[in-house]
């Protein structure tokens, strides 16, 4: 039987034909990617066999690939572009001049509203500068009332 196929006796069984062997096939036979969704041009068997020659996913992509896919897809700049911001700021970060630790690399820091790329960040600042964005106006207002210590908790004068 062909892997996925659910043969539900008193349901009518809509066939399909497998783009890669070509046979009609229930629609169960194809790989769906949830309830509602198109199922896959290839029955389970053909895409089984296509996946044990080829790898789980086909061709891998490097780590260098999807780090110049991810930054143009989220940033719209080129590797090359991100490899001359860490060139220009001697691979640290904008704001506390430390260096990733090994195996990390530098974030791209943009503005949520207009997408524009402003420096490359470390992490820590990254996140806080985020933080902070999104928060500083409440910040302040913290710092007004609390700054000097919780009245609550303050010596009466």
């Amino acid at each position: 039987m062909t892997q996925g196929t659910e043969f539900i006796p008193g349901l009518p069984q809509v066939a399909k034909t497998c783009s890669k062997c070509r046979e009609a096939k229930p629609e169960a036979a194809f790989h769906s990617h949830g309830p509602g969704k198109k199922r896959m041009a290839m029955c389970g068997d053909c895409r089984a066999e296509h996946r044990r020659i080829n790898g789980r996913e086909g061709r891998k992509e490097t780590a260098e690939e999807r780090l110049g896919r991810r930054l143009w897809e989220c940033y719209k700049i080129t590797l090359q572009q991100y490899r001359a911001m860490v060139k220009a700021q001697s691979g640290a970060c904008a704001i506390c001049g430390k260096t990733p630790d090994e195996g990390k690399r530098l974030a791209v820091d943009h503005c949520h509203t207009t997408g524009v790329v402003r420096a490359l960040l470390c992490i820590r600042c990254n996140l806080n500068l985020g933080v902070y964005e999104n928060h500083h106006r409440a910040a302040a207002e913290y710092l007004a009332t609390y700054g000097a210590g919780n009245p609550l908790l303050c010596p009466a004068e």
